[in-house]
This record gives C-alpha cells, structure tokens and sequence, in this order.
C-alpha cells in the first residue's frame, strides 16, 4: 500500500515517461487511499511491529510525505523507522537474526543505506540531526551482482522481468546505486563541517569537536577528489541520454540523472562552507543549473519534488548574492542564472499538483528589479537615455525570456561600481533566507 501510494503520487505529478502507462488509468485510486490504508497497518504499539516490512513501509511513506508535500508526515515516518531499526538492530549487520537468506540480506543492506541517504538529504534541506551516522554503522553496501546471480533471487528476478517485457537489470545498475550513497556519506561530513562552523554551535560551548578532526579541506579539493571518482563510473553513468521506453536501459539513465543530482547538491553544500562573494556564487549556482539544463526533463521529472528541493538551494544561493554588495556586472550575471532557472522551474512544475509557481515568481521579481535598476540609471544619468529593457512578462519561449539579458545597462559609469539592492525588492523572494544561520544548510524553500 505504501508503494502504491508513492508510485500514485508520482504517475499523479508526471514522473510517467513510457507510453506504456496511462496516467488516467492510474488516478483512482488516489494516493491518499493507498496512504491511508498504510498507515492503519502500522501496529500503534511498535514492539508489534516486528520485521523488514514495517520498516519499508514506514520509509516509503516518508518519501511519499516529500512527494506530497506533506513535511511533518515525512518526518513523523522517518522517525518511526528508526525507531523500528533501533529495535531490529539494523545498523549492525552482527545483530541480524543468523538465519536470513541471500535475498533478505539484500533487502536489509538495500534498505539501511537507501534511507541513509534519505536521512543525511532530509537534515540538509529541512535541518535536524543525522540519525545514524556511517562511522557507526556496520552494514555492508548491496551486492553489485545481477540479482539473477543472487542466490534465491532468480525467482523473484524473473517475476521482475516478466513484467518489464522480459529484460532483466543491466549488471552495473548497482554500482551506480552504491556510487550515490558515496556521495551522501561524503555529504554527512560536509554536513558536520558547516554545523561546526555555525555561530549557533559555537556559541558558550567548547570546541570539542577539533580535538578529534583535522582543519577540514578546502571545498574545491574536496570536489575534485569527488569528479575523480566519478570519472572512474562506467559509461553509462557518466552520461544522460534520452529515455528509450526500453526499462532496462532507462533504469540506467534514471540513475545516471540521480547521480547527476546529487554531485550538485555535494557542491552547492560544499560551497555553503564558504564565502566566495558574488562571483563565487554564480559560480556554483551556473554549474548547477548547466547540469541540469543537459539531463532529458523526463528524468528530472521522475526524480520528482525532491529535485525542487535541490533547486531551492540554488535560489537560497542567488538570493544571498542579491542580498550583498552588487556590480552592473554581477548583477547581469546573476539575473540571466535567475532567468534560466525559472525556465528549468517551468519545465518541472507544469506537471507538479503541489506546484508552488515559483518560476513565475521569480521572472515577476526579476521585472521589479529590472524597474529599480531604469529608475536608478535614470535618476543619475537623465541626460542619457537607458538601453535596458529587459522583458518584465513571463513567457513560454525560452529565447524570448533571455532576449533581454545582454541589453546593456547605462546609468554606471564603471560597470564595477557596487550598489546595494534595497531588502523590501526581495521581500517576495520564493525562497526565504536571511542573514541568521538557517536550521539546515538551505533554509526550507517549498513548504507552504
């Protein structure tokens, strides 16, 4: 039930990619019936609620507390599987009963590390503690061996692909998989290092903490560490191409997609360790967004709100940079990112019911700036007439959005002249941020 309900919930919001599937035909019954039902099968007394199935249930309703927008719900799942693993032992793989087939040992191990990273993603956008932390973790990561050669697998495995028309997993799939969860162990440390950093963690309190850690790296060589590895991935995993309708090769674009989004996060919380000024910003923010501008929007899709949640940490991102000390030149360069991001926002959304529209906000906030920056350039140059007119609507044809971008602005003698935008132009802003330390490293951005 709480598979259904995940998998409604994303047919619902356009994840569909493959003819083969009629989102029509998967719209009754709601989500919202297969989560119901779900949650009713959770014992109110957990001792009750003993084996695997309890605890994949619970997880998945977390994940489909994300899909729907539903926070609370995700965090109140969240917590009872790991309160459902603290009782199974989970974390440990010497405290599994000793009697557990090849296959149950696959679950468990695909499980733990699988809501690990949902955990170290979850204290990132929306704050919170890491509960389970790798340095106290013995769980091995999943078999990289087709299931077909797991023993007691082939049976399910061929249940598998007789539903997919036949086409079993490609044998790499899972090396992708485990790739991931590299990156969110890398992402739990880079975690520790901006909470460290924090004002709020510093304040009256011992530094305990540098008793046990070296001068953490700096962010670049930390990066360039991460792209070596990434530069050892077979293939097909370095590269997105266009979904095929065929499972057994998109399964591995998916994957390629999800890797793809996750380096972005690790750089942009990487970056949050730092403080580049503008240009560093839009540094990391234009990388971010030229990943994604490459990856096929039907992957995006299926990757669903979590991605929105990475993007809210680009606007976090511009936002502070809007927020500082700006140039005639960096301001440009900021406004064509915040451009180009409301298109890859328009892309995502339009098949989102939770849709927060912030890619319309964002042009909105655009225009008013854009309207602030002709009056000030009349204002000091009135003699000279102003070139800058960029386009204040929101449209649907992406040149005509950005046709505007290189227009120049007059009004500055020296393009490096540093001007401060006023705090009530950004007051509509669709990702809130302020100068106080937020509770995760990007303050929550689609929560309404």
């Amino acid at each position: 039930m709480a598979m259904c309900a995940l998998a409604s919930a994303r047919a619902r919001d356009g994840a569909l990619y493959s003819k083969r599937w009629c989102p029509s035909q998967l719209a009754n019954p709601p989500s919202e019936v297969f989560c119901a039902a779900a949650k009713e099968s959770i014992p109110r007394d957990l001792a009750a609620a003993k084996g695997t199935e309890y605890l994949r249930t619970c997880a998945i309703l977390s994940i489909a507390g994300i899909q729907n927008g539903q926070i609370q719900d995700m965090q109140q799942y969240a917590g009872i599987y790991h309160t459902l693993s603290a009782m199974e032992g989970l974390h440990d793989e010497k405290l599994w009963p000793k009697d557990l087939s090849p296959v149950e040992v696959e679950v468990r191990r695909r499980m733990f590390w699988s809501i690990y990273t949902l955990d170290v993603y979850s204290s990132i956008v929306w704050g919170g503690v890491i509960r389970y932390r790798e340095a106290q973790s013995n769980v091995q990561y999943p078999s990289e061996e087709d299931d077909d050669f797991i023993p007691n697998m082939s049976s399910l495995q061929r249940d598998l692909n007789d539903a997919y028309g036949g086409k079993g997993q490609p044998s790499q799939w899972m090396r992708g998989w485990n790739f991931t969860t590299d990156l969110y162990r890398i992402l739990e440390h880079a975690v520790d290092c901006q909470r460290w950093r924090s004002p709020s963690n510093t304040d009256g309190k011992t530094g305990i903490w540098s008793l046990f850690r070296p001068a953490p790296m700096a962010a670049a060589s930390v990066m360039d560490h991460v792209l070596s590895m990434y530069s050892s991935l077979p293939a097909q995993f370095r590269e997105t191409p266009p979904v095929t309708g065929d499972p057994a090769q998109d399964i591995v674009g998916f994957q390629s997609a999800n890797i793809q989004a996750t380096l972005q996060l690790l750089r942009m919380v990487l970056f949050a360790n730092e403080d580049p000024g503008a240009d560093g910003k839009c540094d990391v923010a234009g990388q971010v967004l030229s990943v994604f501008s490459k990856v096929p929007v039907e992957y995006l899709k299926a990757i669903s709100s979590p991605l929105l949640h990475h993007l809210g940490g680009i606007g976090y991102i511009l936002g502070s940079a809007m927020e500082g000390s700006l140039s005639e030149r960096s301001y440009r360069r900021v406004r064509t990112l915040l451009l180009e991001m409301a298109q890859l926002l328009h892309r995502l959304e339009s098949g989102l019911r939770r849709s927060t529209g912030a890619s319309e906000r964002l042009k909105a906030q655009v225009g008013r700036i854009d309207e602030y920056m002709r009056m000030q350039a009349s204002s000091t140059m009135s003699t000279r007439r102003s070139s800058f007119n960029p386009d204040h609507m929101p449209s649907e044809d992406h040149q005509d959005s950005m046709a505007s971008i290189h227009a120049p602005l007059t009004g500055f003698e020296d393009p490096l002249t540093q001007f401060q935008l006023p705090p009530e132009l950004l007051d509509d802003w669709p990702w809130s941020f302020d100068t106080s330390p937020p509770e995760g490293v990007f303050p929550m951005p689609f929560i309404k």
